[in-house]
């Protein structure tokens, strides 16, 4: 052969590697598909989107939050009580093992303060913590923010989400044990006060604001009750005038799952988990379509850029590539 045709064709053979290598890690088994009942969707999710499964073998994944710096993913798994990490470059490992020896409920949300500092609802617990070393190094070393109501444990601090100034608004499902508080949903101010919200609701879940923040989006995870009620907040972050906007209870019965954890895009649509899949709504409830993958989806969370929709699906983690 030719010396002068040696160098070119290696050049090829190495770009044609690294080629097919990144196409390998960037190939991921698909599920089921996206119903399409509106054309408004195709706004949102484009015709050719998928259901990729990036991650199985989990237990009960959830809380998922996106570190845009590092593009990495950080979520739970509940019933193990470990906290995981996924990046498309490295795939699923280990963030957090933060099991402890009377086997309780792991942590259900994850949340990140304006301080740039990692939230954590402990389930099990039935508190609102802060770690306190930084999110880069992660320790079993937490602050509590909130765990009473008027002297009364919290049940189970479930999903929440932060306004602006500061504020967390909380979900916490019905006691499971001897605990007489009622189901509720709370505002934690910035200093730590804790004042009820709603209790009209008979198992709050998700939560998430509109972008200008003057409407909440609460999840209600009952299968008898399958809603999402919308509601007005002022400046003052006072809740006002609830009202259902979307009711999905005649599919709870046939579809796995329940509405649960959602998120709102830049556009105020809603990503709302629920029976059967995750449903994209409008601002105003209007059901635009659904991601239908056949699993117990528990709560998702959009990338920075809104450029994906990350899913977590009981033993999996999904992905939903958006417009």
């Amino acid at each position: 052969m030719r010396k002068d045709l040696i160098i070119p064709m290696l050049l090829i053979s190495i770009l044609t590697g690294c080629s097919s290598q990144k196409s390998r890690i960037n190939e991921f088994r698909t599920v089921g598909r996206i119903e399409r009942l509106d054309p408004t969707i195709n706004e949102v999710i484009p015709i050719d989107a998928k259901i990729e499964v990036l991650a199985d073998g989990l237990t009960w994944s959830e809380g998922p939050i996106w570190r845009a710096d590092e593009k990495k993913l950080i979520f739970t798994d509940v019933r193990v009580g470990k906290l995981y990490q996924w990046t498309e470059q490295e795939g699923l490992s280990l963030y957090l093992d933060v099991a402890e020896p009377e086997n309780k409920i792991g942590p259900s949300a994850l949340l990140v303060n304006g301080e740039d500092e990692l939230i954590m609802l402990r389930y099990g617990h039935g508190e609102v913590v802060k770690m306190k070393s930084s999110i880069d190094k992660p320790s079993m070393d937490f602050d509590v923010i909130a765990s009473t109501y008027e002297g009364k444990r919290f049940n189970h601090t479930n999903d929440a989400a932060f306004h602006s100034n500061g504020d967390l608004y909380m979900s916490d499902p019905p006691p499971s044990g001897n605990n007489d508080l009622k189901a509720g949903v709370y505002r934690i101010s910035s200093e730590g006060n804790v004042s009820l919200i709603t209790d009209s609701l008979s198992s709050p879940n998700g939560i998430a604001f509109s972008p200008d923040e003057k409407t909440i989006y609460i999840a209600n995870a009952d299968w008898q009750h399958a809603i999402w009620i919308a509601a007005d907040v002022d400046e003052s972050g006072k809740v006002s005038n609830g009202r259902v906007i979307f009711d999905a209870t005649g599919n709870a019965p046939k579809e796995k799952g329940h509405p649960d954890g959602l998120k709102v895009n830049s556009k105020g649509f809603i990503f709302a988990t629920g029976p059967g899949g995750v449903y994209i709504l409008s601002p105003e409830g209007d059901h635009l379509g659904t991601i239908l993958n056949n699993e117990f989806n528990t709560n998702c969370v959009l990338d920075d850029k809104e450029e994906a929709l990350y899913i977590t699906s009981g033993p999996y983690l999904m992905r939903v590539k958006l417009k």
